[in-house]
């Protein structure tokens, strides 16, 4: 056996060998790709029942409760205001000696 015949046969090898090593990633890729899918549409379906968990949050406790909170806030304002101006007649009253 000559030496471009050795040559020639480790080509031929080599080439087999990167023919199968193509396929195999192939089908290693073509694996886990469907596998990662289905773990993205999972994925998809959870996000999309955390939005809707979230929405029905909001919509049933949050948006009352920052109505209730405005609501009180106002009041605090509104007792704030009278009480301050009350104060302001008690203290032109005591001044005059009434």
């Amino acid at each position: 056996m000559s030496l471009a015949d050795l040559r020639d046969l480790f080509i031929v090898i080599f080439a087999i060998i990167g023919i199968g090593a193509t396929i195999l990633l192939a089908i290693i890729s073509f694996l886990v790709f469907r596998r990662i899918r289905s773990i993205l549409d999972s994925g998809r379906e959870t996000i999309g029942n955390v939005r809707k968990i979230s929405s029905l949050v909001s919509d049933s406790i949050a948006k009352p409760l920052i109505g209730v909170a405005g609501f009180l806030q106002g009041l605090r304002h509104a007792l704030e205001f009278v009480s301050r101006f009350s104060r302001r007649k008690e203290g032109k009253s005591s001044e005059r000696g009434e």
